[in-house]
């Protein structure tokens, strides 16, 4: 079992994910099960009659056309085949289309619902394949345009793609890359160590990021090979084939949007009466839906009126929109309230992998997977993890620190091994010194001078000699504990900035090229070694030597 430290002792965790996950039973009637039951009493989510598409033609048929265009493994495209047969399970996890893969947890997300879809399979018999939901609807430009990553020097860089859309709602999976991309792939060739592993990883990343694919396209066909072997199937949430297969679904959101606005309602209600701050704020005055004018994603009121932005409001009318998703279903997209109902539509969803403020969203989503007919999926909590390195792990041992007490920063940790280092106070050693020297030379002369006067001069001489001895040798310790702290301030810092930088997780504030170009495929072979999927702890991962 890995190492690991509870969530409640981490920052910025919220209080219904520490209660999912320390005492479910005050948060169970928010969700369709115990996600801590066996694998087996899994299944009876899917056992009983509901809305979920069966004929899944038009979901298989547009997840291989992408993933034909992203040069998919063939273990990707078996799994997509897969979901024609009925006995095929689904584990699904998902993320914004951040640059070059994003924080490290998106990484995470994507190895838990790998290694849960294994273990499924393994529990049930049936097929089961790991399935990641891109995002790529999203419109936050500034949540996906960067990465941070530590150099050589084990300093933190920023880089970041710097023109962002200029409409207010703009899809951002749809945003093609241009130049900039290459630059910022040029500067990972400085930024990254020189080694084995660094050349291959870089011509990976530019054959995926170059300019005139999508942002979508770029991060799909990344993760499709770093998952290649798994078979991961990654799902544009824009692909207009699959929007077909969610036709059905949309026409019920529009159907009955009142109703689901009115039952999210309630379900905040209920969760802030349960003592918890709700993660989805409802809007009552308009649908569950966005439309979709070009690449912008407009919001629609309740009576079917198309905000616009730049334009004046454009009223359409429910039925008129109920018309047009028979026609061009591509024109309609889910909120983040109804976007795990329309994926858990689509597949057969047994588990779904999330992170805390997922946990926390769903709390709220459960009456409208009933009313509209869908099982809602066990909520499985993704692994979290803190990578070590050896070089790290070095500087842990060196100085007694755990990796838990580097978040009380590195100017705490460092005034505290000064203060507790004796051989820091050169005052008090060199001046103790003196004294003691001035004793014995008081003793000498006292003693000298009895036998023969004259030898007080020499013994004046042989105490001064002495004196600029000590006073070099002073200047010489002096010099050595200013570079002992040096190295102490600049190991402590290092660490502090690897494991905790700005206070904040690892996995959530670096991404996951420095520990690709560092480890290559053995970093993926050295945390599934150790990761367990069901300790919902946050776990620390000793990486070993890198290249």
């Amino acid at each position: 079992m890995p190492k690991s430290i509870s969530f409640a002792r981490l920052p910025g965790g919220n209080s219904l994910f520490l209660d999912y996950l320390e005492h479910f039973d005050k948060v169970r009637n928010f969700y369709a099960l115990d996600y801590r039951q066996p694998v087996t009493q899994w299944e009876q989510i899917l056992s009983s009659p509901s809305g979920r598409t069966l004929d899944r033609t038009d979901l298989v048929e547009g997840l291989l056309a992408d993933a034909r265009l992203w040069n998919s493994s063939k273990q990707a495209l078996r799994n997509i085949e897969a979901l024609r047969d009925p006995a095929t399970l689904a584990v699904i996890t998902g993320q914004q289309v951040g640059l070059f893969g994003g924080p490290l947890y998106t990484y995470f997300k994507a190895t838990s619902a790998v290694l849960w879809a294994q273990a499924i399979h393994k529990a049930t018999g049936r097929p089961t394949v790991p399935v990641f939901w891109m995002e790529t609807s999203d419109h936050d430009f500034f949540e996906i345009n960067h990465v941070r990553l530590l150099d050589t020097e084990g300093e933190e860089v920023l880089l970041s793609l710097t023109n962002p859309p200029e409409e207010k709602r703009r899809i951002v999976g749809t945003i093609v890359l241009n130049g900039e991309v290459e630059r910022l792939i040029q500067r990972l060739w400085t930024l990254l160590p020189a080694n084995t592993y660094r050349s291959p990883f870089l011509e990976l990343l530019s054959s995926a990021y170059h300019p005139g694919v999508t942002l979508a396209g770029g991060f799909a066909r990344f993760f499709g090979h770093l998952f290649a072997d798994d078979g991961l199937i990654m799902v544009d949430a824009e692909n207009p084939r699959i929007k077909k297969a969610a036709a059905p679904m949309y026409d019920r959101i529009l159907y009955s949007g009142g109703q689901l606005n009115h039952l999210l309602q309630r379900s905040t209600q209920a969760v802030h009466r349960a003592g918890y701050p709700p993660q989805i704020q409802p809007q009552d005055d308009r649908l569950q839906l966005f439309y979709r004018e070009g690449e912008v994603r407009v919001p629609i009121n309740a009576s079917g009126t198309l905000l616009h932005d730049d334009k004046p409001h454009e009223h359409v009318g429910i039925e008129n929109l109920r018309h047009q998703i028979q026609s061009t279903p591509e024109r309609f997209l889910p909120k983040v309230s109804l976007r795990p109902i329309v994926q858990d539509y689509l597949f057969p969803t047994l588990a779904y992998i999330a992170g805390p403020a997922e946990i926390t969203y769903m709390a709220q989503l459960k009456p409208l997977y009933e009313h509209l007919g869908v099982p809602m999926p066990v909520i499985v909590p993704r692994v979290s993890i803190t990578l070590i390195e050896a070089k790290i792990q070095r500087v842990l041992d060196k100085y007694s620190f755990t990796p838990e007490q580097l978040r009380q920063g590195a100017a705490h940790l460092i005034n505290q091994l000064l203060e507790s280092d004796p051989a820091s106070d050169l005052i008090s050693v060199f001046a103790g010194a003196r004294e003691k020297w001035q004793e014995v030379k008081d003793t000498l002369t006292v003693g000298l001078m009895a036998i023969d006067p004259t030898l007080e001069h020499p013994v004046d001489k042989t105490m001064e000699h002495w004196k600029q001895g000590l006073s070099l040798l002073e200047q010489k310790a002096q010099a050595a504990l200013r570079r002992k702290n040096d190295t102490l301030v600049s190991l402590i810092n290092k660490a502090v900035t690897n494991l905790t930088p700005g206070g904040q997780l690892q996995e959530r504030r670096f991404c996951l090229p420095y520990y690709q170009a560092r480890y290559g495929r053995n970093l993926s072979q050295r945390i599934r070694s150790q990761a367990q999927i069901d300790l919902y702890r946050h776990q620390l991962i000793y990486l070993g030597e890198g290249d």
